[in-house]
């Protein structure tokens, strides 16, 4: 079967009716063009990054695999939108679990903030307060993640996320103000 986009939805529909031949036709199909996608994600996390390419889109496909029963792909670009989401989450995921010292810049935090506080107190606070946001405001949430641990530059979010420029800037300064006069109280 050739990488031609329909048949990747042939081969799409029929992992969804539950085709585990057809799982593995698509993997081994798509195995480049997932590797593009994961090492275009890795292009913007720090040198030396503990994940390889193979790893994000192994771990991404699992994950697909566990939701492929409620997911109706659509079409070969649904599949591939969705993937870099998830491997977008992964790398959040696998940034979070880092040891928290390292994941805030101080320049990233508004002065005063540390005082009488050290790096991993704040930093520790900083990620209970994050998942407090990502309940309000997801949207919000991921893009300051996107920003702040992954390192994103605005547009790159807007492009990521579909979504115009102001309201990444206008997401971004609502959620720091939301972040930073919260983390002052704590």
């Amino acid at each position: 079967m050739s990488d031609n986009p329909q048949d990747i939805t042939v081969l799409l529909r029929q992992w969804h009716a539950g085709d585990q031949s057809a799982r593995d036709k698509l993997f081994a199909l798509l195995m480049p063009k997932l590797q593009q996608i994961a090492a275009n994600r890795l292009r913007h996390e720090r040198p030396n990054h503990s994940l390889q390419r193979t790893e994000i889109v192994n771990e991404a496909f699992m994950k697909l695999g566990d939701a492929n029963n409620v997911i109706d792909w659509r079409d070969r670009g649904h599949f591939f939108a969705i993937c870099t989401i998830v491997m977008g989450r992964i790398l959040i995921d696998h940034a979070r679990k880092r040891p928290t010292h390292e994941l805030l810049s101080i320049e990233d935090l508004p002065e005063g903030i540390m005082a009488g506080r050290n790096r991993l107190e704040v930093a520790l606070a900083v990620n209970e307060l994050l998942d407090e946001l990502e309940n309000e405001s997801p949207v919000t949430y991921r893009i300051l993640l996107a920003r702040m641990y992954l390192g994103f530059e605005v547009k790159e979010i807007a492009e990521g996320f579909g979504l115009k420029l102001r309201t990444v800037e206008r997401h971004l300064h609502n959620g720091r103000k939301w972040l930073f006069e919260r983390l002052k109280k704590v």
